[in-house]
């Protein structure tokens, strides 16, 4: 299986519709996708459950005044680089403010790994994003597959089992093994893209 890094960015529509102040169900939307990425990154600069949620919330609480602001531009740069500047400041605010962690065993150091951070995004954070965005594509699809077309998508495409052994594992004709796959890749590639803008998916 082999996803770029380069895909993800974000849904245009949603970002436009976020900010419209009383859209509330696009930034549930919004928040439901981004929030566990966010949190999650927190989590591995070491934040206990608590500060990662804190931090999320202050991250929301960015997007939100910059959003009315915000005017996609692709030639700029992707929304997920600089969705992760905002977190990536909010994780050094967090930092600064917190003196409780200048006397902690190690916590120097990580601080001073997170200030020299260079201005472009971080590779953690962009295999996090790609990696939390395709997830959140196939939990989303996954309900609309019966369970032999998602068994033989499971075969050919994450596990890499090739399609004659597939069809002999479930009993199937060849032509059947292909089918189910395209149509689940179809369903993925649309998902992604409803999520994600400017996406580039599958490369075999």
């Amino acid at each position: 299986m082999n996803h770029s890094s380069d895909w993800p960015s974000t849904h245009l529509t949603l970002l436009k519709r976020v900010r419209v102040p009383t859209d509330s169900e696009a930034w549930q939307e919004f928040v439901k996708i981004y929030g566990p990425l966010i949190y999650n990154y927190c989590r591995k600069f070491r934040l206990s459950d608590v500060d990662s949620e804190d931090v999320c919330q202050d991250v929301f609480r960015q997007v939100t005044t910059s959003l009315r602001s915000f005017e996609y531009n692709q030639k700029r740069g992707r929304f997920r680089s600089w969705l992760w500047t905002v977190t990536y400041h909010e994780i050094c605010k967090f930092f600064k403010k917190n003196q409780r962690f200048q006397n902690q065993s190690g916590a120097n150091g990580l601080q001073e790994f997170i200030y020299e951070q260079p201005g472009e995004t971080d590779a953690m954070w962009t295999d996090e994003f790609c990696s939390h965005i395709y997830q959140t594509a196939l939990d989303n699809i996954r309900p609309e597959i019966d369970d032999k077309t998602w068994e033989a998508f499971e075969l050919t495409w994450v596990n890499d089992t090739p399609p004659q052994a597939a069809a002999k594992e479930l009993n199937r004709e060849i032509t059947w093994i292909y089918k189910a796959k395209f149509h689940v890749q179809r369903k993925l590639k649309d998902e992604i893209q409803r999520l994600s803008f400017d996406s580039v998916v599958f490369h075999k």
